[in-house]
């Protein structure tokens, strides 16, 4: 065996060596830029840089600028794809050589799993020529990481890794603005712009969600919602929902009260919307009416924004500390307090219960299990101390909002 040859063998028998041992991804990185004194690095289907090597070395700008941010952005995404040797590479492991602006070069080697494509590895080269050693040494290394990647839970679910991409970047509000945006969504199964609905969860314990319960998580939902698309980001899993109508996406909000008991979850969920570049605001729809609704009806698992529209928007107007809420709730709804706390009566629940039943007097006898008589009574006494004409709309849009200011107030 010649010095060469047996070069190769201790170098192929290194990276095998790293499936055996159970090693990591970025691992599997960095021992192939060390046997090939070369900068390498891994990108996923999101074009999300997960491991690199030796990137001190790179000097192409738009490779920099990329890996000083984590991820590659679209534009530089768009500008790869339509360079002619990747359009007619193979769709396969097989590395190809792509020449950037400057005299550098790249050997990218796909990543195929399952017949599908799940991300690539990328070899950089200053100023020197590509040989078979590389082709060879990087195809090994891809097949390695394949096998590795197949044990890591997340990558279970390649249908969805290019939605995920996509919704995580208008999570951040990366691209909704960017001219090619459409043409990304028409790429994704994300193309539809009716009857979407975002749906937030996250832990009872507020930690990030384990790796070994994500798959289960996702099993279950894509029973509930089988049109829909989950990503985990921070300690939140945050699913759209496509292409649904209203009666039976209520239909599928029952079937989701079984799975957030099991999996002890609490879910915001927002209202309807078109056009996904909305995708960003109604994220943050569902994400409200879990920390307020979690803060006002504590026992909940399950909080729909419109019961909590009103409290998101008292949260902004105070935001800024200058407002004090208190000032714009009805007189008489105050007069009414302290005149239950000198009289030991309840007369000011009698009103917020009057009010939340839109001032029907038989659904509120039955809810406060009164007669009505002594409905009427009360309400004579209401009118009596507050002054308060109560069939006037005015007056119960006063009401309405005075009573969820107070509780509003009564969280803080």
């Amino acid at each position: 065996m010649d010095g060469q040859t047996e070069l190769r063998y201790r170098q192929s028998n290194r990276l095998l060596r790293l499936l055996l041992d159970n090693h990591t991804v970025e691992e599997v990185v960095e021992t192939i830029s060390y046997l090939m004194k070369k900068p390498v690095i891994f990108i996923d289907i999101n074009f999300t840089i997960r491991g690199m090597s030796r990137t001190a070395e790179i000097t192409e700008p738009s490779w920099n600028f990329a890996i000083s941010k984590g991820f590659c952005s679209h534009e530089f995404i768009f500008e790869i794809v339509n360079i002619e040797e990747v359009k007619r590479f193979p769709k396969d492991r097989t590395p190809y050589v792509v020449g950037a602006e400057s005299e550098s070069k790249v050997l990218v080697s796909p990543v195929i799993i399952r017949g599908k494509y799940a991300g690539a590895m990328v070899m950089f080269f200053e100023k020197t020529e590509v040989q078979n050693e590389h082709f060879e040494l990087l195809l090994l290394a891809n097949e390695v990481l394949t096998e590795i990647i197949l044990k890591i839970p997340m990558y279970k679910y390649l249908r969805g890794n290019i939605n995920e991409g996509i919704l995580k970047d208008l999570i951040e509000g990366r691209d909704k603005e960017n001219a090619d945006f459409k043409s990304w969504v028409l790429e994704s199964e994300l193309n539809t712009s009716n009857n979407l609905c975002v749906l937030v969860s996250e832990k009872d314990d507020a930690k990030l969600y384990q790796e070994v319960i994500k798959d289960s998580l996702r099993d279950d939902l894509y029973h509930v919602f089988p049109k829909s698309h989950a990503i985990f980001y921070g300690n939140q899993m945050v699913i759209l929902c496509t292409d649904l109508e209203k009666a039976n996406t209520d239909k599928g909000i029952n079937r989701l009260k079984k799975f957030i008991e099991k999996h002890r979850l609490r879910l915001g969920v927002s209202e309807f919307f078109q056009g996904i570049e909305n995708f960003q605001s109604y994220y943050f729809q569902a994400g409200a009416a879990i920390r307020i609704g979690a803060t006002i009806d504590e026992k909940k698992r399950l909080f729909k924004y419109d019961d909590y529209k009103f409290f998101h928007l008292l949260e902004k107007v105070a935001g800024d500390g200058r407002n004090n809420l208190k000032d714009f709730v009805q007189t008489g709804l105050l007069t009414l307090k302290n005149y239950d706390r000198e009289h030991q009566s309840e007369l000011f629940y009698t009103l917020n219960t009057l009010s939340d039943q839109g001032c029907n007097y038989k659904e509120t006898c039955e809810i406060l299990h009164i007669h009505r008589n002594t409905l009427s009574y009360r309400i004579d006494r209401i009118k009596a101390l507050t002054q308060l004409e109560l069939t006037d709309p005015k007056v119960q849009f006063d009401l309405a909002y005075s009573f969820r200011i107070l509780e509003f107030l009564k969280h803080q």
